[in-house]
C-alpha cells in the first residue's frame, strides 16, 4: 500500500493459513511512516486478542506508541491539568525523620 518512496500500511487481522498478502479478516487501522500518523482501533485489537489472535512485534510496538500518543493527561490535586498547575517559587522542605533517639522509653 503507498506510492512509490512513499510506504504506508494496513494493520490487519488475518488467519495464519493464509498468505501474508492475501485476504484478511478486517483491517483494524493503518500506519504512515513519514507522517508518523498512526490510527489503530483498540477496540477491535482488544476483541481479536480476547480470541486468541496473537500480535506480531512490529503491531506490538505500534500499540505501545499508541498508548503513549493517547494515554490521558495526569490530573492535579485541584482539578488543574498538571501543565497548568502553578509552579512555587520556595524550596520544599524535608519532613522530618523521628529517629530511634527521639522516641520516648517506656
Amino acid at each position: 500500500m503507498g506510492l512509490r518512496n512513499r510506504p504506508a500500511y494496513r494493520v490487519v487481522v488475518i488467519d495464519s493459513r493464509k498468505a501474508r498478502d492475501g485476504k484478511y479478516l478486517e483491517s483494524v487501522g493503518h500506519y504512515d511512516p513519514r507522517t508518523k500518523l498512526l490510527e489503530l482501533k483498540t477496540e477491535r485489537i482488544g476483541h481479536w486478542v480476547s480470541k486468541g489472535a496473537q500480535t506480531s512485534d512490529t503491531v506490538g510496538r505500534l500499540l505501545g506508541r499508541y498508548a503513549r500518543q493517547h494515554a490521558p493527561v495526569a490530573e492535579a490535586v485541584n482539578g488543574e491539568s498538571a501543565a497548568a498547575a502553578p509552579v512555587s517559587a520556595e524550596p520544599v522542605s524535608a519532613p522530618e525523620i523521628a529517629t530511634p533517639t527521639d522516641t520516648p522509653k517506656e
